[in-house]
């Protein structure tokens, strides 16, 4: 695809925008012999996880949401020159604009640091959060057959793909 092959880190698409997309669909046309599975993240279940504590310091703050579509991989927020990337200061904490269900809007790719926090902390406190929602009770794991149609809501859950064997699509 035109993200390039090999596994991607959990993320959400085009929170990097002021106004991120709020769904996104997935459909199979081929599929691998092994691996290439999509999987979800409830960002409502890892919302739910944090510690009282933490979400009181945090409520109300932004984090910055940048990607780099030549990496599969996050990278430090000095490598980045961000007049080059897409990037955008999110909420840190959103809430549905149906239901008003809250949810944490991270993921590891793409989340590089909070607002009003130094980096060491930033990342410390980011890579706390990316765990409750990576944790392995948080997620479900789509195998996927040819014709299947996923779609999902952007402002609930992350996604992140398995590799697959080099010879295949």
């Amino acid at each position: 695809g035109a993200l390039g092959h090999g596994e991607m880190w959990f993320h959400t698409d085009k929170c990097d925008v002021e106004r991120p997309h709020r769904g996104s669909f997935l459909h199979s046309v081929e599929v691998p012999s092994t691996g290439g599975n999509t999987r979800f993240a409830s960002l409502y279940g890892a919302y739910e996880r944090i510690p009282e504590a933490l979400k009181r310091r945090l409520d109300g703050r932004k984090v910055l949401q940048v990607y780099d579509y030549g990496t599969t991989a996050p990278a430090d927020i000095d490598s980045y020159d961000l007049k080059t990337l897409l990037h955008y200061w999110q909420p840190l904490f959103v809430a549905n604009p149906d239901s008003g269900r809250r949810a944490l809007y991270v993921s590891r790719l793409m989340s590089l640091a909070i607002e009003g926090l130094d980096k060491a902390e930033s990342r410390a406190i980011l890579d706390q959060l990316c765990d409750l929602v990576e944790a392995p009770d948080n997620v479900y794991e789509h195998v996927w057959r040819v014709g299947d149609l996923v779609m999902w809501d952007n402002l609930s859950c992350v996604h992140a793909r398995t590799d697959w064997p080099k010879n295949e699509h």
